[in-house]
């Protein structure tokens, strides 16, 4: 009885809870319209997720089927009634009857039947919570590869400047004969590249912004802003036990054992217990009772239940072995995602704010050194390609180490919802 109301009220919980996320979620659906940043990128995805609302609609399945195993008696009392009338050669008599007849459960069908659908209530509570973290983890996967290729695309406009001066320097010392020409074309070259560099991550960034925009119903050119910082993660802590994919088959593994119990008491006969009153036809009146019972007869001529029962059976079995594959399953991914997030972090700790600022500052300066005379042609053009290298591999290691954040709070099942900094 109390596991009845335990798992009852858990369903009430988690249905309330899921009600008001979603009113919350559809009032803060309107921070979305002008931008995207840390602090509404996760109402955003949430409210605008189709994959939510099927969950949710799920959910208040699962709150049906419970409500509709609520009640205790497996039917409703049936009355009958009849009237005939006698009649001979000295009188007419009238005769009627009455009854009442109720179905009663005897082997404790109803709780079980309750127990059955708070198991099934209690897993598509889980799925709703799962559902919503598989939504924010790639909303927060999308985000930072928006972010990423901002900065990219920055750093590749900058590269195209620096280029471009130097290549307009170096023509111009041909042109006066200072330079070779074969210098001038390599300068040409490099700043061409950079140009087709710059406009094919203005497409893959348009790209991916019109995917953020799908996933988070602000549009394509809603303005995405924020720092490429990964999201706050406790390794230690890790552990798959509060992954709701596995508390969901968890839940549903029990409740596919009380469905075996339920099937094995349903074929406990049924008693059917009557109440009758009539009028005879001597005019007399009876009252009565009856007790009515179904005689099971062996398959194929009757049916006992047996193939249900060992279908059930077959099916919790399976949902045994399920559970413990994706047990393994997870506990696998937990391991790599957590190796993939310690080699992220190390690598994200190569690349300082003094590497970068340098090697941000040298790239500034080519220009003014090969005009200077200083610097030759081609190892300003090689100087070049390594800074800018440098630069691309300390935007490749912080947005590795953001999408290791989000992979491993997700393989964790851990609540990556409001983790911004």
């Amino acid at each position: 009885m109390k596991n009845r109301l335990g798992a009852a009220a858990f369903g009430l919980a988690v249905l309330l809870w899921s009600r008001l996320g979603v009113a919350e979620e559809a009032v803060s659906l309107e921070k979305c319209l002008g931008l995207i940043n840390r602090n509404n990128l996760m109402a955003c995805a949430l409210g605008a997720s189709p994959q939510l609302l099927e969950a949710l609609a799920e959910q208040r399945a699962a709150q049906g089927r419970r409500d509709a195993a609520r009640p205790f008696l497996p039917s409703n009392p049936t009355v009958g009634a009849s009237v005939s009338s006698r009649a001979t050669t000295d009188n007419r008599t009238t005769n009627w009857s009455i009854s009442l007849g109720q179905e009663l459960e005897v082997a404790g069908q109803s709780g079980v039947r309750a127990d059955v659908a708070d198991g099934e209530l209690r897993a598509q509570g889980h799925r709703v919570i799962a559902a919503r973290q598989d939504i924010v983890a790639q909303a927060w996967s999308a985000y930072f590869a928006v972010l990423a290729l901002q900065e990219r695309l920055q750093l590749a406009a900058k590269l195209e400047q620096a280029t471009t001066s130097v290549a307009i320097t170096v023509r111009a010392m041909a042109a006066n004969g200072v330079s070779a020409e074969v210098d001038a074309d390599i300068a040409d070259t490099a700043a061409l590249k950079s140009t087709a560099d710059r406009l094919a991550l203005e497409s893959a960034l348009a790209a991916s912004k019109a995917q953020l925009g799908r996933m988070t119903g602000c549009g394509v050119d809603a303005p995405v802003e924020g720092a490429l910082e990964p999201l706050h993660v406790s390794v230690e802590q890790l552990s798959v036990a509060r992954q709701p994919a596995l508390l969901a088959l968890d839940a549903q593994r029990q409740a596919a054992w009380r469905r075996v119990d339920l099937l094995r008491r349903e074929r406990f006969p049924n008693l059917t217990v009557s109440f009758f009153a009539q009028n005879d036809g001597f005019d007399e009146r009876v009252l009565g009772l009856g007790l009515g019972i179904p005689i099971p007869l062996p398959q194929p001529v009757g049916r006992t239940g047996a193939g249900q029962l060992a279908e059930a059976e077959a099916l919790a079995e399976r949902t045994e072995a399920e559970c413990e594959r994706v047990r393994r399953e997870l506990q696998a991914e937990l391991a790599t995602a957590k190796a993939e997030f310690e080699a992220a972090t190390r690598t994200r700790q190569l690349y300082t704010l003094e590497r970068v600022q340098r090697a941000t500052t040298r790239l500034d300066a080519i220009a003014v050194q090969v005009k200077a005379g200083r610097l030759p042609v081609r190892d300003a053009l090689l100087a070049q390609q390594a800074l800018v290298e440098q630069l691309k591999a300390g935007i490749e290691a912080r947005e590795v180490l953001c999408l290791a954040s989000a992979r491993i709070a997700r393989a964790a099942g851990s609540a990556i919802e409001g983790n911004a900094r």
